[in-house]
């Protein structure tokens, strides 16, 4: 039975051996099939067909220097094309504004403020006492010398006055009578003396009574505008109480507090302009009168006086005012607008317009006066000068003036 069993597994193995033989035989003579893929011609399969399609176009990106090398083209591209632009535009004219240098006169100022005094001014006080009863003048009113301003009661004093008179009347009568007797020899000569005093001594309290009589109506001491009543009807004032007060405004003053360092400018007689912003910045004209010949050391500066003329009374004491003072001028000097000026680095410039071109001139300056400033050395009268448009000027810029 063993035998038999052997012997049928011997044919089973041979059976497949010749399957495997013909299959092979097979494979050589016919394109292998794999799934629902077939080999191609070059007995390649699809899948190492791609494969191998993928390997190339990756070989190929390589050598394109892949999508950093293609974003670096495209902006090589737009800088070509900014630089064909700027090529296009480097010889179209700058359109500029210019202005002449012509010659003037120069001047230099010292700037500062103040506030306007009065030439003149006196604080009315009482010389005697008594009680206001009468005021004559109101502040504003424009007075003179002497003119009364107000009344105090008096009643008291003429009291006193009439009896000092009948005290001296009765003084004069002893006197005679002593003279009578000294003569007579009946009385010492300290007697007489004594009733001579006596007479001297009632006198001098008259005057004195007559002196506050009289200054019991209070007058202005000098000539002005009343700035300030102090006093009231019913007032009791006693001496040197104030009254008043009184400026004399015809001619107003501005102090200056000067840096010590101005001091070489400063001198009487140098012209003065003062704007005073309460008139509509209105502009009068004045003078140095006096500069004080030492500084302060507290505050290290000195005082320079400014006399203005006011005959209509415009100025008013207290205003705020601006003042420049001229200390030095030019004549026949050359100038030139402020705009035209251009500086950079501590170098100061100007666009002179030559044949179409923009040339670039460095120029020394001297004053400037706001809207003008003076050039000392560097162009020459008659040079048109860009005032408008500098920014994108550069030396040798073609130019086209469009405006004068």
């Amino acid at each position: 039975m063993t035998k038999y069993v052997g012997l049928i597994v011997l044919l089973l193995l041979g059976f497949a051996g010749c399957g495997d033989a013909d299959e092979s035989t097979d494979s050589k003579d016919k394109p292998a099939v794999s799934g629902d893929a077939k080999a191609g011609s070059d007995g390649k399969t699809p899948s190492q067909q791609a494969a191998q399609k993928t390997g190339g176009d990756r070989t190929k990106a390589k050598g394109r220097g892949g999508p950093g090398a293609a974003e670096g083209r495209r902006r090589g591209n737009d800088a070509a094309k900014v630089a064909d632009l700027r090529a296009q535009f480097a010889d179209r004219p700058v359109p500029v504004a210019v202005t002449e240098v012509t010659r003037g006169r120069a001047d230099a100022f010292y700037f500062s403020s103040a506030s306007l005094t009065a030439e003149e001014e006196a604080a009315v006080v009482a010389r005697t006492q008594g009680v206001v009863i009468k005021i004559f003048v109101e502040e504003g009113d424009l007075v003179a010398v002497g003119a009364a301003l107000a009344q105090l009661d008096t009643r008291r004093l003429q009291l006193e006055v009439e009896r000092t008179r009948t005290n001296i009347e009765s003084f004069e009568r002893a006197l005679e009578r002593s003279k009578q007797l000294f003569e007579s020899k009946m009385i010492s000569p300290d007697a007489y003396d004594q009733a001579h005093y006596n007479v001297e001594r009632e006198k001098a309290t008259l005057n004195l009574q007559l002196y506050e009589l009289e200054e019991a109506t209070i007058k202005a001491p000098i000539e002005g505008v009343v700035t300030l009543r102090h006093i009231k009807l019913g007032n009791t004032l006693n001496a040197n109480d104030p009254a008043f007060e009184i400026k004399r405004s015809a001619i107003v003053e501005a102090i200056l507090n000067v840096p010590e360092k101005e001091m070489i400018k400063m001198a009487p007689g140098h012209l003065a302009i003062v704007q005073v912003d309460a008139l509509n910045e209105a502009k009068f004209e004045g003078v140095v009168e006096r500069v004080a010949p030492e500084i302060d050391p507290n505050s290290g500066t000195f005082r320079v006086t400014i006399s203005l003329n006011n005959p209509d009374n415009v100025l008013k004491p207290g205003m705020f005012a601006r003042v420049n003072v001229r200390y030095d001028s030019s004549d026949n000097t050359l100038l030139v607008a402020r705009d035209a000026v251009v500086t950079q680095k501590d170098e100061n410039a100007v666009f002179v317009v030559r044949q179409g071109k923009a040339v670039r001139q460095l120029v020394t300056l001297g004053y400037n006066m706001g809207n003008l400033v003076e050039i000392i050395e560097g162009v020459s009268e008659g040079d048109q000068v860009v005032i408008s448009g500098q920014g994108g000027l550069r030396d040798g810029t073609s130019v086209r003036v469009v405006s004068r």
